[in-house]
């Protein structure tokens, strides 16, 4: 069986990478340097907080992926 080399672009790995770690389990999350919030891992769920400080921060997303918790915070529910 031959398989075939299949070549994805992906414009998510030409861009920086988003987060930064500031505890064992706590990332914040920014663009541009502006801070739009912290994604705690609790067990097997991320969950994302919204907002620049971490003692303000709101819950807005429980996610099963780092992605999915970093996605939530980058478009925000209206």
């Amino acid at each position: 069986m031959v398989m075939e080399a299949r070549h994805v672009e992906s414009t998510a790995l030409a861009a920086p990478q988003p987060w930064t770690r500031v505890d064992l389990d706590l990332y914040e999350i920014a663009w541009d340097d502006v801070v739009a919030g912290y994604v705690e891992v609790v067990g097997h769920v991320y969950v994302a907080l919204s907002g620049p400080r971490y003692d303000r921060a709101v819950e807005v997303r429980q996610a099963l992926s780092f992605s999915d918790a970093v996605d939530a915070l980058r478009h925000p529910a209206s």
